[in-house]
């Protein structure tokens, strides 16, 4: 974890008290703490730091460090560190996508959030154009590679041909992105451990669909964006799945009850003030397509269609 991180970090057992950790240091460079230990002088909660991960989570989401399948899976690494960053390495079969979304920061010199970060890739471009920008995910397996991308400035990996048979890449990243403005922690997109009005650009991409309460993730995307001279990238594909979240808690994708009908559509009109769920509502700045895709194997491929909108706050 970065130094300059901790004095940002709040409790995300006592968010409504901002109450910021403590931290305590075991092994330290000159920028990072790798072991060491982040603590609530409210309620005493612990949250550990190894290999210069830290793991900000509240209780009710621990149980995600337990499951090495799904976002912790060696197959699942593969996939997002070559949607990711293919285009370093795959020649025509690399995904733009992310270059895409990437187009749509500004400058603006604030610090940026990225949530459901993945292995990084957006983080990483909003370094150029922020003072800071901090990633977030409840995958230790992307925070962790994530953290190695941040150490050694390229891409190393296997990347799986197939079952169990992978061949290695390896090569260099952008030298443009700021190295040293980034940082990633394991934490939750529904308990985010930061104080309000803290970050000029938000991003939540292909995130909104994976979360168990969609409407709480957007809250706590309000709560801690600032209320002027702000940008909120949102994209998702709204393939919503009630093994995520119960279909009540869908913001689409339904026949009956306030968020009937189609994603963006609602996503449109909470952004414009509907609700209060962003206060101060959005001038939307900008809507469209994003088509990218995972690559699982060699011969077996993902192409997901996501829709984008993008509010501003002036």
């Amino acid at each position: 974890m970065k130094k300059w991180l901790q004095e940002k970090l709040i409790c995300p057992e006592c968010m409504a008290q901002a109450v910021p950790l403590d931290l305590k240091i075991i092994a330290e460079t000159e920028k990072d703490v790798l072991e060491g230990e982040l603590g609530c002088p409210a309620c005493g909660g612990r949250y550990a730091i190894n290999d210069g991960v830290a793991v900000v989570l509240p209780k009710k989401a621990l149980s995600v460090l337990s499951d090495p399948s799904g976002y912790n899976s060696q197959s699942m690494l593969s996939s997002y560190l070559w949607s990711h960053y293919s285009e370093f390495f795959n020649g025509p079969d690399a995904t733009d996508a992310y270059q895409a979304w990437a187009s749509r920061f500004r400058q603006t010199g604030g610090w940026a959030l990225d949530i459901g970060c993945s292995v990084g890739r957006l983080s990483f471009e909003l370094s150029k154009t922020h003072s800071r920008v901090i990633g977030i995910d409840t995958s230790v397996s992307f925070i962790r590679a994530s953290r190695e991308l941040l150490r050694n400035k390229r891409l190393k990996f296997d990347l799986i041909v197939e079952g169990e048979i992978s061949e290695e890449r390896d090569c260099a990243l952008d030298e443009s992105w700021n190295y040293d403005g980034v940082d990633f922690i394991v934490a939750d997109a529904m308990a985010l451990p930061f104080a309000e009005n803290l970050f000029s650009t938000v991003t939540s991409i292909n995130l909104l669909e994976k979360v168990p309460h969609p409407l709480r993730h957007l809250r706590e995307v309000n709560r801690v964006l600032r209320e002027r001279n702000a940008l909120f990238v949102f994209s998702d594909p709204f393939s919503w799945d009630a093994a995520v979240s119960t279909p009540e808690l869908w913001l689409g994708g339904r026949n009956t009850g306030p968020f009937k009908g189609r994603g963006m559509e609602n996503i449109q009109k909470l952004f414009l003030g509907e609700q209060g769920v962003f206060d101060p509502s959005f001038t939307i700045r900008e809507k469209g397509d994003v088509v990218w895709k995972i690559r699982k194997t060699e011969n077996l491929w993902e192409h997901i269609h996501s829709q984008f909108i993008i509010g501003e706050r002036i």
